[in-house]
């Protein structure tokens, strides 16, 4: 990052102001005097004005709430995936941030998904010490019996992996459809999905609603919000 660029993002002071001070030597990169235009790395050189040690500001967590479409995958852009990803949704004001989503829904699940430019942040939701609900929305192909959604909440084993709903609720049917709220502990890879096809049914419509207190609510498919503290607070909550 060149030195005048450094001292602006830093908030000390404007870029032209920065050249000021750099031109009357006033500004120093480990110890000797800065040029204009020179290419410092914020993170190991030591830049001061004079004689104030400068540091970078702290980068802000940002947190971002987007209604996933179906369809949408969880993935980083790359040259082996041509498709539309949950990263081209970010605003244009966030472009150049490096975000990270924080418990993926597959290709065809749809809802609540959050994204943010902190990896603790990330580590800290996704985390099972967390303990954070998730509750999804799940529209079923063939319905399922009581028995069969008490096993899913005592769970099971599949793939070396137990599966386990925390609180399973029947709600109205759609359009025929058995509809059940299913509420997660855990994240496991597709757990929802694998959990239906052992008690031999599928999903037909699967959409995540909530995590912890936070509700996806009236946001539209596709849109970002950005969330505020309380937002936040409330996924932890």
């Amino acid at each position: 990052m060149r030195i005048q660029k450094f001292l602006s993002q830093c908030g000390y002071c404007a870029r032209r102001k920065a050249e000021a001070l750099v031109t009357e030597f006033r500004v120093t990169v480990n110890g000797q005097p800065a040029t204009i235009g020179q290419i410092i790395d914020e993170t190991r050189d030591i830049v001061r004005v004079d004689q104030i040690h400068i540091r970078s500001a702290p980068p802000k967590t940002i947190v971002l709430m987007l209604n996933k479409p179906r369809g949408i995958e969880c993935t980083a852009p790359s040259k082996y995936n041509a498709g539309q990803t949950v990263f081209d949704f970010i605003p244009r004001p966030f472009a150049r941030e490096r975000f990270l989503y924080c418990g993926r829904l597959d290709k065809e699940s749809q809802g609540m998904l959050i994204l943010t430019n902190d990896g603790d942040f990330a580590n800290r939701l996704t985390h099972p010490s967390s303990n954070i609900i998730k509750i999804y929305s799940v529209i079923l192909a063939k319905p399922v019996t009581s028995d069969q959604i008490a096993k899913m909440l005592r769970g099971f084993e599949d793939e070396g992996e137990l599966l386990r709903a925390e609180k399973i609720l029947e709600c109205p049917q759609s359009n025929g459809h058995q509809v059940l709220e299913i509420h997660l502990k855990q994240g496991r890879k597709r757990e929802i999905r694998r959990m239906i096809e052992k008690c031999n049914s599928h999903v037909h419509r699967l959409k995540r609603i909530q995590i912890g207190q936070l509700k996806l609510k009236s946001l539209s498919v596709g849109d970002v919000k950005l969330l505020t503290q309380g937002d936040i607070d409330k996924l932890f909550g």
